[in-house]
């Protein structure tokens, strides 16, 4: 007896393939018109994205090939898995140098030349980006990407200091921005803060702005640049005698963390709403093994605490538990001896939109 696949109403198919990962949806892109159509909808990108917000995944690179390692959310676990991601021709992003902060499943990495390439490894999809023409080669650049929800598109910013000449002021740095839907570079007004006293550092994406350390001539401050407006502004620091030296983004927040070398250990504070200076919460990571503690770079947050480093350095993993106050290195199967590291979310989100 033959049965029929009864007709399901488009709300309810767009609900239910809302929950399907990403590789999935590819394929089915290819079941009808209908369903391509549905899938490669800006709203139905949005749903499946903001479904997948608190999912995050590490992304890997040795600088040939790509990775991907599943987190749990709630409680980071051993048994995880390196799964290499396999790039259509044309498609891999190879020769990555940084892995910088990601934004909406999308990743900016940089080559060994420092020139920027968007890429998706959900949808194993890539983008190269045209060099800024406000960059010069004899400068430092700092970088940044983030989303503007106003104008629903996506940007990197460029700041761009010159060896030799930060002595001279604050007004010697040079700031464009990237919008992927024009694919093109603009400037905009120099940064009033002194970009150049931390080294090459990637911005931190959080409510809408992007954030680095800096200086105000006298004091360390934390910077941010209003992704809509386009202007530069402090937030409040966690100390009033702060120190700074590089930022993250921790279970959504801002977080900055700090080497104190005696005795051997990390601080970090996750300012746990954003804007508030009484927000600001402390976290110490210690180990009995001197190690380079400047390598340490904070990753993901888990829901019971659990804090995931890189210390690339040992160019291994870490897993700090503040409630036990001991770290130990996170053995991940398939995990290449050397890699860049950053991580995402899994999402439709393609490096390659256009107005």
């Amino acid at each position: 007896m033959k049965t029929e696949i009864p007709n399901l109403p488009e709300e309810i198919i767009f609900h239910i393939l809302s929950r399907l990962p990403v590789l999935s949806l590819c394929r089915f892109r290819c079941v009808s018109k209908s369903w391509r159509s549905l899938i490669s909808h800006p709203d139905f990108i949005k749903a499946h994205l903001n479904r997948n917000t608190k999912y995050e995944r590490l992304v890997l690179s040795d600088h040939r090939n790509w990775y991907t390692v599943e987190l749990d959310s709630s409680q980071f676990r051993h048994q995880s898995v390196a799964v290499r991601l396999d790039f259509p021709p044309g498609q891999n992003p190879r020769y990555c140098e940084e892995i910088c902060y990601s934004c909406d499943g999308l990743v900016l990495m940089l080559d060994p030349r420092f020139r920027c390439c968007l890429v998706n490894p959900s949808t194993r999809e890539s983008r190269k980006l045209p060099l800024s023409p406000f960059t010069s080669d004899s400068g430092f650049t700092d970088y940044g990407f983030g989303y503007d929800s106003s104008i629903d598109d996506y940007k990197v910013v460029n700041i761009c200091y010159y060896d030799g000449e930060a002595d001279a002021g604050c007004a010697d740095n040079v700031v464009s921005v990237y919008a992927l839907k024009t694919n093109s570079w603009r400037r905009i007004e120099n940064s009033p803060y002194d970009h150049s006293c931390f080294g090459h550092h990637s911005g931190a994406f959080v409510c809408g702005a992007l954030h680095w350390v800096a200086s105000n001539g006298t004091d360390d401050v934390i910077v941010a640049l209003d992704l809509e407006d386009e202007k530069f502004q402090t937030v409040p620091s966690p100390t009033p005698d702060f120190i700074g030296d590089r930022l993250c983004v921790l279970g959504g927040c801002l977080s900055v963390f700090v080497d104190q070398f005696v005795p051997y250990c990390l601080d970090f504070w996750v300012m746990k709403e954003y804007g508030v200076k009484d927000s600001w919460m402390k976290f110490t990571v210690t180990d009995d093994t001197p190690i380079i503690y400047e390598s340490w770079r904070p990753l993901s947050l888990s829901r019971t605490g659990q804090v995931l480093l890189n210390a690339e350095v040992k160019n291994s993993l870490v897993l700090f538990d503040p409630r036990e106050e001991e770290s130990k290195e996170l053995v991940v199967q398939g995990l290449p001896t050397h890699f860049e590291v950053g991580t995402y979310v899994e999402s439709l989100v393609s490096p390659k939109r256009q107005c």
